[in-house]
């Protein structure tokens, strides 16, 4: 996990709204006004975008999930975080002692 945020959580914007249909999986961004199509992975990838999930376990989870190798994985959520991160759909939690604010 060399290029994403280390020390952060992603989270998803709360104003993303996602459509799944049979035919497609899309992501609404209503500030931009863009839509996103994801696939499969790219949804597991988005639903632990919730704040509390590190990219690493992310990695994990998608190695159970899809019984795919952990450096396969781990390329996919680096990347698609990146582009969740470069489309505006997430924000990151800074998880550094001193960083929250409650």
């Amino acid at each position: 996990m060399s290029e994403v945020r280390a020390a952060a959580f992603p989270k998803q914007r709360s104003d993303v709204w996602l459509r799944k249909t049979d035919e497609e999986i899309a992501a609404f961004d209503r500030m931009g006004g863009r839509v996103h199509f994801m696939n499969e992975t790219a949804l597991a990838i988005w639903d632990l975008c919730d704040g509390e999930t590190a990219p690493d376990e992310m990695v994990a989870a998608i190695c159970e999930l899809f019984s795919m190798h952990r450096d396969v994985v781990s390329e996919d959520v680096e990347r698609t975080l990146m582009e969740f991160d470069q489309a505006g759909l997430i924000d990151w939690i800074d998880t550094e002692p001193g960083d929250a604010d409650d």
